[in-house]
């Protein structure tokens, strides 16, 4: 009984250095991943910023032919003046000219201050194309550091877990079941030492007689509140020394 006791504490040690890499195995992967989905909603943004600066470029264009339109307009009236044949003829063509010079002077107002927009929107996309860039290569560097840091501790626990299959052939299998069962609802811990008669998992007191049962190591103890198996360092110290407890 007490070896398999012995055991299963081993097995405790062992899970409890694996979860260590086991936590971080996990962290990393999801931190990158959240890095990298940055970088995508990011890399979005940036995509429709700059397809509004081209619809606002058309824009622009098309007001340089408006007012290219109009100057032409404006010649081919000047011209028409020129050969009015009497005051009303020319009566009408400085009517027509004045329509287009003040439509001419709305449309280069407008295109001014299109122009002073496109001017503080593109300055707005340089600057965010030059901090996508920069995040990006950051993202890039952490998922290189990620990648060595992944590899170092599969490494780690690979070497951790060596000699668990064995011991876990030295404990029953329903002890296995229920200790794996306690570690799932624990934080990874299934068993506890008692310690100035305490359990080390949840530091609830026990009774005198549940740590006499403890440290006799004759059966699977449980604690009374947090349900994780028990044992006495004192008593596997004595049973690994070759002596009884």
């Amino acid at each position: 009984m007490i070896e398999q006791l012995v055991a299963l504490a081993k097995i405790a040690d062992i899970d409890a250095e694996a979860l260590r890499s086991d936590t971080e195995l996990r962290d990393i992967p999801a931190r990158i991943e959240g890095l990298q989905g940055d970088v995508k909603k990011l890399g979005e943004l940036l995509a429709a910023e700059k397809h509004e600066l081209a619809d606002a470029d058309r824009l622009l264009s098309a007001a340089d032919e408006e007012l290219n339109s109009q100057g032409q307009a404006l010649a081919r009236s000047k011209a028409k003046g020129a050969r009015a044949r009497n005051m009303r003829e020319a009566d009408a063509v400085e009517r027509e000219l004045e329509t287009i010079r003040r439509l001419t002077k709305e449309r280069e107002a407008e295109r001014e201050t299109l122009k002073e927009a496109i001017g503080k929107r593109r300055s707005s996309v340089e600057k965010h194309e030059k901090e996508f860039g920069e995040f990006s290569n950051f993202v890039d560097q952490e998922k290189q550091k990620a990648d060595v840091r992944l590899a170092e501790l599969t490494r780690v626990r690979e070497e951790v877990l060596k000699g668990r299959a064995e011991l876990v052939g030295l404990v029953p299998g329903d002890v296995l079941r229920r200790y794996d069962m306690i570690r799932s609802k624990r934080q990874g811990m299934g068993v506890a030492a008692i310690h100035d008669g305490s359990c080390s998992g949840c530091f609830v007191v026990l009774t005198p007689q549940q740590v006499i049962a403890v440290s006799r190591a004759e059966e699977f103890a449980q604690c009374p509140r947090c349900q994780r198996i028990l044992y006495s360092k004192e008593a596997l110290a004595k049973f690994e020394q070759g002596k009884n407890p």
